[in-house]
């Protein structure tokens, strides 16, 4: 009889299949509705060597866009709907088993009180899992240490970080001196009240006005909670000797020629 799965014009030989590993995600699927926990990553291929090597993706996010929505299989939503924390480990598997475990880069050496080359083993890098279950919107609840006021958040996904960084540069381009704006369009991206305020306007003036304190203890208590990699790690020097450092996870990192 002959095999029904070759009648499937799905249907792809075993010889011609992608290699593949089940990922498990630091958000454990709590932030998704279909509450998935882990995903279906195919290894990197030639093939998507040679379209990532195109000169016409030039931004980290690009790349990582086109990765995804190429490596990433049955997630039965949108990948840019992805948390960043989830986006960040599935990048890490990418580059672990396309370009092996060991990174290099530069870090501070405090015997020699001067930058040297470290490198990183990226398999000892532990996942962050989100330990604290969002409200019935899917939002975070945190009260402002100095005013009192009650800020309700998300977490950032992919979809927020292409919305974030597309304001930026608006903002960039209209600034005298070309500076960022990054951590307030962020702020705003991601806070969805205060004190029961969610008028995005009126969020916007509030979040422009939220003493030092109140904002630096905001941002401190949402990066602890974030689900992701923990990039805090140790780098081995050429001398042998161990160095506290923090992976710089940027576009050199998932690819290497860029």
């Amino acid at each position: 009889m002959e095999n029904t799965n070759q009648m499937d014009p799905n249907y792809v030989p075993e010889e011609f299949r992608t290699p593949y590993d089940i990922i498990e995600l630091p958000s454990q699927g709590i932030l998704y509705k279909n509450k998935v926990k882990s995903v279906k990553v195919e290894y990197l291929t030639a093939m998507d060597e040679s379209i990532l090597s195109s000169p016409n993706i030039s931004s980290g996010n690009k790349i990582i866009n086109i990765l995804l929505k190429r490596k990433v299989k049955d997630l039965n939503f949108d990948i840019s709907d992805l948390t960043v924390g989830d986006r960040t480990a599935i990048m890490l598997f990418l580059r672990t088993t396309a370009f092996g475990e060991e990174y290099t880069q530069l870090v501070w050496d405090e015997n020699k009180n001067e930058l040297v080359e470290g490198v990183i083993n990226l398999s000892e890098l532990k996942q962050k899992k989100l330990t604290i279950k969002p409200d019935e919107n899917g939002e975070f609840e945190y009260l402002l240490p100095k005013s009192n006021k009650k800020v309700t958040f998300t977490m950032i996904t992919g979809k927020d970080e292409e919305i974030i960084e597309v304001r930026d540069e608006e903002f960039k381009k209209r600034s005298v001196d070309g500076e960022s704006n990054k951590i307030m369009i962020t702020m705003e991206q991601q806070i969805k009240s205060i004190d029961g305020e969610r008028d995005k306007l009126k969020i916007s003036n509030l979040l422009q006005r939220m003493t030092i304190f109140d904002s630096r203890s905001l941002r401190k208590y949402i990066d602890d909670i974030t689900p992701g990699m923990d990039f805090e790690t140790t780098a081995r020097t050429q001398g042998g000797s161990s160095v506290t450092t923090f992976l710089r996870f940027n576009t050199s990192f998932f690819w290497p020629e860029l």
